[in-house]
């Protein structure tokens, strides 16, 4: 009988070993923006860069898409299109910016640290009448696209609005 005490004590110190490598895990998984390095991430570090934003649907169907697009070089082309509903006349615009824009948007990038987002799971519960919204990063082959139907940390849950918002700022 004086064995039992000492397996009870090894047996509870591998089941918190087992704990603790769990926790370290998900704490890992949940921080791993801290963790992204963004000096070998081609959309940090390209002379190219494409930032697509688009709504789609909704109660009244309606299509919107911001598209810019930087080769390098002083300017960035930003194209917009709008649609309010099925049948009517989209609202077309071509804009030159300045690679200023692309600068900030890729501080809204490692902001939120797109790369990490585009793994975010779906959300359970998604509102039928509200348009989808998609934002796509792209450069040479590396893609990354996030959409309104994934479950975003709560630090993070402006990143379509701020895409939306400062390339829409461009076109005034």
């Amino acid at each position: 009988m004086p064995d039992m005490p000492i397996f009870a004590f090894i047996l509870l110190g591998i089941l918190l070993c087992a704990f603790a490598g769990i926790a370290l895990f998900f704490f890992l998984l949940d921080h791993r923006d801290q963790y992204y390095r963004y000096e070998e991430d081609v959309l940090i570090t390209g002379k190219s860069l494409c930032c697509e934003f688009q709504r789609i649907g909704g109660s009244e169907d309606e299509h919107t898409s911001l598209k810019l697009t930087f080769d390098g070089g002083d300017s960035a082309a930003l194209d917009y299109q709008h649609c309010p509903r099925p049948g009517a006349k989209t609202k077309k615009k071509h804009k030159t910016v300045s690679a200023d824009a692309v600068e900030k948007i890729r501080d809204v990038y490692r902001k939120h640290c797109i790369p990490v987002l585009a793994d975010c799971m779906p959300r359970e519960e998604i509102a039928l009448d509200a348009p989808t919204v998609t934002v796509t990063f792209s450069s040479g082959e590396t893609t990354y696209s996030i959409n309104s139907d994934m479950e975003f940390p709560e630090k993070n849950k402006s990143v379509l609005h701020d895409v939306e918002e400062l390339l829409m700022s461009y076109l005034s």
